[in-house]
């Protein structure tokens, strides 16, 4: 009997440690974030927007802690994350977004998503940098129009113990990558080209 109580005990013990080995943040496109620029100008599409492949080298986590190098990671996929984040930032810019079919499709790779927090038990430099990229589609034909890189990267300083400071500076990097997206001359000028 001292046998199996002894391994269930063990056992216990090691999915109890697994499950502080992660520290979840809930990473999402702030309200509010989106933004009415260069896609604005260009006369409204039906715009496909595809999920995102996550490509990330490790896309088990987005960071580790420095305290204990627990692993930080979302509370839904990242993937998911920017795809939701793509779509308010184009509809706010006055596209029309549809499951198809659509006058262009744009579908895209997470690169990276990745949030470093370095310094001592006082104060603490957080660096969070979101990279994708995008590619644009005839909706019709399904020719590559267009393939464009983004990345937006957001520096703060906080406290150690400052909760918030992990989402923000997440947040924040996402919202800037976006801003980046909307902003693009190039992809405005391509998306005004196709037909509607």
């Amino acid at each position: 009997m001292r046998g199996p109580r002894a391994l269930a005990g063990s056992l216990l013990v090691v999915l109890a440690a697994g499950g502080c080995a992660t520290r979840t943040i809930e990473v999402g496109y702030p309200a509010g974030a989106a933004n009415r620029a260069l896609l604005a100008g260009v006369a409204p599409r039906r715009i496909v927007v595809a999920p995102m492949t996550d490509r990330r080298a490790d896309a088990s986590r987005i960071g580790v802690t420095p305290e204990g190098g627990k692993a930080l990671v979302t509370s839904r996929p990242v993937s998911d994350i920017v795809h939701d984040a793509l779509v308010a930032e184009v509809g706010a810019n006055g596209h029309q977004i549809v499951d198809g079919p659509g006058d262009v499709v744009l579908s895209g790779d997470v690169q990276e998503f990745w949030l470093d927090a370095l310094g001592d038990s006082g104060s603490r430099q957080y660096v969070g940098r979101v990279a994708i990229t995008l590619a644009l589609a005839d909706g019709r034909t399904g020719e590559r129009l267009l393939t464009r890189r983004y990345v937006g990267i957001r520096r703060q300083t906080a406290d150690a113990d400052a909760k918030a400071a992990w989402r923000d500076v997440m947040d924040l990097a996402l919202a800037r990558t976006m801003h980046d997206v909307a902003t693009d001359p190039e992809l405005a000028l391509t998306l005004s080209r196709t037909e509607r």
